[in-house]
């Protein structure tokens, strides 16, 4: 079943008064994300990893949402690994914590399949970007099972169905998190885990064996610690880059933190940050160096002292230096949590965008490289702002009732009216306190978006 999402903070494909200092980081949805991932043919499709059974899709880089319901509402689970697939781009597989098994969906996102779960009902999560397509052979597809007993599943079918290839020993860790594959020898795949732990398998996940991570050591990062992320540059794959969270408050010191190796991963060593936690990390290629992105992370929505909510930073040069980023307009999600946690930084080389997932919301980074063509589907709707008004005209074909609400930057509803069906023109009140705003024009079944700035 598919519904359209409750409301939507989308800055794409805008059309606006806009003054000369734009913003450069803007949301685009509100909703509690958790994981977006493009899909690799077309980058205006984008699928977010929500809660409660819920994947929200959009086909026009974040204009029009729709809410995809996997199960039942009422569960408290959180969709975490999300892929498309390069070989046919309309499967979508998806897994995550407090979601047991995998589902995959073979028409872009509209409906999702089972097609993995424990044979004795025992949990089977798949935590922090857990599935992953091997780059070499699209279709292929590995899974590493965050709960119950550190499983690595393998398909290739197109993830239609699994077979379990090994079980990493519970003496090297009690979770695994997350699973990459190095793009340069596919052979060669990283996992990391829970206690600061991080593993190779050299013959594509049979057999997996402990490497160093800071100072040459197997033991330095904290037992509470792990390791939700990593990546490899798309410049030099020997070059990776990985990040550390820290859970418990007793053991800060000398925990957390940003990895790299240069070797390809046969030891790490951590370059910054540390006693600082973070669970997102992503890179890509400009300037002919690896420009970093780091995402921070704390536990829950109470007060802590580990620092990481809210810590965004970049670098330009691989890790040597680091800028924070202070400008992203925090607010809160549909479920009025305000905690900033980064979940996943996804790097677009098509768009050249930046795309965040976080509690808050969907965020997006746009610098004078970035493309933000979208395509018009005709049915889109204008909207410009005077002095005492704001006009929206719908240049779609209006065949239905519909309503039309405006929200400011916090996501709060300032003004909402009721559109009657043969209606194309509307005239909206201009709100008090000058400002961007973002107009919703709920018609038709779908959910369009504009932005409007208020002298």
């Amino acid at each position: 079943m598919i519904r359209s999402s409750l409301f939507l903070l989308a800055l794409c494909g805008m059309s606006m008064c806009l003054p000369s200092y734009a913003q450069t980081w803007r949301v685009v949805h509100p909703f509690l994300s958790h994981t977006v991932v493009l899909n690799p043919n077309d980058p205006r499709k984008l699928y977010i990893g929500n809660w409660a059974n819920q994947l929200l899709r959009s086909n026009d880089m974040g204009k029009t949402w729709y809410t995809v319901e996997m199960g039942d509402l009422g569960v408290p689970n959180s969709i975490t690994s999300v892929g498309v697939s390069r070989a046919d781009t309309s499967v979508i597989l998806a897994g995550g914590y407090f979601f047991d098994g995998i589902r995959r969906s073979s028409n872009s996102g509209q409906t999702f399949d089972r097609v993995l779960n424990d044979s004795n009902n025992a949990k089977m999560w798949f935590i922090s970007e857990a599935i992953v397509e091997d780059p070499s052979s699209p279709g292929t597809w590995y899974a590493a099972r965050g709960v119950q007993n550190n499983g690595i599943w393998k398909s290739t079918d197109n993830g239609a169905t699994w077979d379990s290839i090994s079980a990493i020993p519970s003496a090297f860790t009690s979770r695994l998190c997350t699973i990459t594959i190095r793009p340069d020898s596919t052979n060669v795949l990283y996992v990391g885990a829970k206690g600061g732990v991080m593993l190779r398998s050299s013959d594509r996940g049979v057999t997996w064996n402990r490497v160093p991570v800071v100072g040459g050591k197997l033991n330095i990062i904290a037992d509470d610690s792990e390791i939700p992320k990593i990546v490899f540059s798309p410049r030099e794959p020997l070059t990776g880059y990985a990040v550390v969270a820290i859970t418990l408050e007793t053991k800060i010191s000398g925990n957390g933190g940003v990895l790299k190796t240069t070797d390809g991963g046969l030891t790490w060593d951590r370059i910054g940050f540390a006693d600082t936690s973070f669970w997102a990390v992503d890179v890509r290629e400009r300037n002919g160096k690896d420009e970093v992105f780091i995402g921070g992370f704390r536990i829950n929505n109470s007060a802590t002292i580990i620092k990481g909510d809210g810590l965004v930073y970049r670098s330009p040069d691989g890790g040597t230096t680091w800028s924070q980023v202070t400008d992203i307009p925090w607010g809160k999600n549909e479920l009025d949590d305000t905690i900033r946690n980064v979940w996943v930084i996804r790097c677009d080389e098509v768009t050249k965008r930046v795309y965040f997932a976080t509690t808050p919301g969907l965020y997006v980074y746009e610098d004078e490289l970035s493309s933000i063509a979208s395509a018009d589907d005709g049915e889109s709707f204008d909207v410009h702002c005077d002095r005492e008004a704001i006009i929206l005209h719908d240049r779609g074909a209006p065949a239905s009732s519909g309503t039309v609400s405006m929200y400011n930057m916090l996501g709060r509803c300032v003004q909402q009216a009721g559109i009657a069906e043969a209606s194309t023109d509307l005239r909206m009140q201009a709100p008090s306190e000058r400002g961007l705003y973002l107009i919703t024009l709920d018609r038709n079944g779908r959910r369009r978006t504009a932005t409007v700035f208020v002298e």
